[in-house]
């Protein structure tokens, strides 16, 4: 799998286009992410650079912290990345030690796991979000199959609601989407995509 997305990343082209998602850059408005932040699954960086840059530029309090499987998509992100205070870590979610309450916030976009993998990786992020943080992202719901627009097309790698509304059923879900989009992100995210959209804000005791 990692000499795959490395073989992927390998490219001059970025696989998603420099610019942040969408979504990222709507939600990122209206809550101001800030403070500590873990990225996971981030790829080539383009969402944690538009977060840090916005973050510098409005003089908030930024430190990001990305994790990907590929060494090839990190190296990119630290060739962008100039005195943006983004650090890189090779990480495998299916090895990994979740901290316990680090991050003001965590994102995940288009980070897709198999089933078994989804609930552990999302409680992971729960557990390293402090209480009042949040978690946001998109992802390819398991109505994606019939588009021709990006994502698995195992569907045992994309993603249904409940997983979210079980999971974080205790927390404050201010924002949950599950619909169409127009995407044109890269070579590989163009047209019409079927996603769910999640920004919620933790109440751990």
């Amino acid at each position: 799998m990692k000499s795959h997305w490395n073989e992927r990343f390998s490219q001059e082209a970025y696989l998603y286009g420099k610019e942040p998602n969408q979504f990222i850059r709507e939600i990122n408005q209206k809550i101001n992410l800030k403070g500590d932040i873990l990225a996971i699954a981030e790829g080539e960086g383009r969402n944690a650079l538009y977060i840090a840059e916005e973050a510098v530029m409005a003089e908030e309090p930024i430190k990001i912290e990305v994790w990907d499987y590929s060494d090839v998509a990190l190296e990119k992100i630290n060739q962008r990345k100039g005195d943006l205070p983004i650090e890189t870590k090779e990480v495998d979610l299916t090895e990994v030690i979740w901290p316990e309450n680090r991050y003001d916030a965590a994102i995940c976009v288009y980070g897709h796991f198999a089933k078994e993998m989804q609930q552990q990786v999302f409680q992971g992020l729960r557990q390293s979000v402090k209480p009042g943080g949040w978690i946001v992202g998109e992802v390819y719901s398991e109505e994606q199959i019939p588009y021709q627009s990006g994502g698995p097309r195992n569907p045992d790698y994309l993603y249904t609601p409940s997983l979210f509304t079980t999971l974080f059923e205790g927390d404050f879900i201010r924002h949950l989407y599950v619909g169409e989009v127009m995407r044109e992100e890269g070579a590989l995210h163009r047209g019409i995509c079927h996603v769910i959209q999640f920004a919620i804000q933790l109440r751990k005791a």
